[in-house]
């Protein structure tokens, strides 16, 4: 007779790759049980749509987190932007003309914070909240705090960037799912995504195995920088109108986002893939907790407390249990 033989199952690894996918499983099936309408068609529509601008803004982070570095820029360069690109946009009247400005300014931006962390040697956090603060400074200065609207007839194309559909899809969607697709190839399968995880994991090291580390951190900014740019343009367009704060709430999301996506399907570095798993549970909570009335303070409780009790089951929970199972002989 044949002997059983035993398997360890790698409980820590399994809890390091996939626990945070276990727990937006387990927060959609909450929300299905006790949100109504949570489940209906036009709300899984809504939901990527609402997470569409994070999710691409979360992916520039994604960059900038993978080479080690930090953005505290983000929300308030949001904001700068679409002010930005909405004054450009009715002195002009050409599309085009205004989103290269955002986008311009997004570069410039990106390059200045790539400057002064990579060349200059200021820490991330000291150096991108400068520049973040600077840019609170700019957009109130400019707008005195108040909204930029559109009297005149907008562009079509900038209509539709923010409010179109391609089908039942809205077309934000589509190109959420190709930022993330291009993320994740950069990534994964060239040589900038590489050696960009290579500085992240050890930039001395890096450095004496030839790579430029000052040069691939300056250019994850600028990566950042894109990002922010081509969702304030999307935001600007949803929402017909400039808000000067209406990035600011980007920041803390973003970093939930990119700080989940370190969680999954990799060694504690964060992923393409996994940013978007991460923008779509945060998407879930403020989605969910919305449609059950839940007072705004309160989802600010909630996601962070979610976020520390997903990292904590896949940090902890992996270090201290191993499992143990039967297996049949092949």
């Amino acid at each position: 007779m044949r002997r059983r033989r035993f398997k360890e199952f790698d409980f820590k690894n399994f809890s390091r790759r996939y626990g945070t996918v276990f727990g937006a499983v387990v927060i959609f099936i909450v929300f299905s049980v006790f949100a109504d309408n949570f489940l209906k068609f036009t709300n899984f529509f809504m939901l990527l749509r609402q997470m569409s601008m994070l999710t691409i803004i979360s992916l520039g982070f994604t960059f900038v987190m993978s080479g080690g570095g930090f953005d505290m820029s983000i929300g308030n360069v949001v904001g700068l932007v679409n002010i930005v690109f909405a004054i450009v946009l009715i002195s002009t009247s050409s599309f085009l003309l205004a989103f290269i400005a955002a986008l311009a300014l997004g570069v410039l931006v990106g390059s200045i914070n790539g400057a002064l962390v990579a060349y200059l040697g200021l820490p991330d956090f000291i150096g991108t909240f400068a520049i973040g603060s600077a840019a609170f400074g700019m957009k109130m200065m400019i707008t005195k705090g108040n909204p930029i609207f559109f009297e005149n007839p907008v562009p079509k194309v900038f209509e539709f960037l923010g409010q179109g559909y391609v089908g039942p899809v809205p077309f934000p969607v589509i190109l959420m799912f190709v930022f993330v697709a291009l993320a994740i190839f950069l990534l994964t399968k060239t040589k900038l995504g590489r050696r960009v995880y290579a500085i992240g994991g050890n930039s001395t090291a890096s450095l004496f195995a030839g790579i430029n580390v000052k040069g691939y951190r300056f250019f994850t900014f600028i990566i950042s920088g894109i990002s922010v740019s081509i969702a304030s343009v999307i935001l600007t367009s949803r929402l017909g109108s400039a808000q000067p704060l209406a990035g600011e709430a980007f920041l803390l999301d973003a970093i939930a986002v990119v700080f989940l996506s370190s969680t999954m399907f990799g060694e504690g570095e964060p992923t393409g893939q996994g940013t978007f798993i991460g923008a779509l549970i945060i998407s879930m909570l403020t989605n969910g907790l919305t449609m059950m009335n839940v007072p705004y303070y309160f989802q600010y409780i909630t996601k962070g407390l979610v976020v520390i009790v997903a990292v904590s089951l896949s940090v902890v929970l992996g270090q201290t249990f191993r499992v143990q199972f039967k297996i049949r002989p092949d």
